[in-house]
């Protein structure tokens, strides 16, 4: 019986952080296509785009810490690590602006969010569908 509740707990956890893992990667799609909007179509609108981040950027650190407790395989656990020091790092290179060249790593980390966090929501879903 204790079995089974173990069991039933990790299944659980697994489930929330897919669920979480995807949100994560719908966040940051939504977080790309509102800057696009403030480069292409309105300038006035890059207040979305910087205030949308206050609803997901500690979704990585939430998945994180789940991670340890739904035997989460390390890789997820580094991933979900990464895209925090990554969210991190956004806000680092929006603060230093005056030096270009740092600036202007800002998209490059946006492609490398929505890369590892689309693969970590396949991996995630992969890992939720195994026995």
């Amino acid at each position: 019986m204790e079995k089974e509740q173990k069991s039933n707990r990790v299944r659980l956890i697994r489930g929330v952080f897919t669920i979480l893992a995807v949100l994560l990667f719908i966040c940051v799609t939504i977080q790309v296509f509102l800057a696009g909007i403030a480069i292409f179509v309105e300038y006035g609108q890059w207040n979305y785009h910087r205030n949308f981040i206050h609803f997901f950027e500690f979704t990585p650190l939430a998945m994180l810490i789940l991670s340890f407790f739904g035997r989460i395989p390390k890789k997820l656990r580094w991933q979900s690590a990464s895209i925090y020091l990554m969210i991190i790092l956004q806000y680092i290179t929006t603060q230093l602006g005056s030096i270009p060249y740092i600036s202007a790593l800002h998209p490059v980390i946006a492609l490398l969010l929505f890369w590892t966090s689309l693969l970590m929501a396949q991996e995630s879903i992969r890992l939720l569908k195994r026995r």
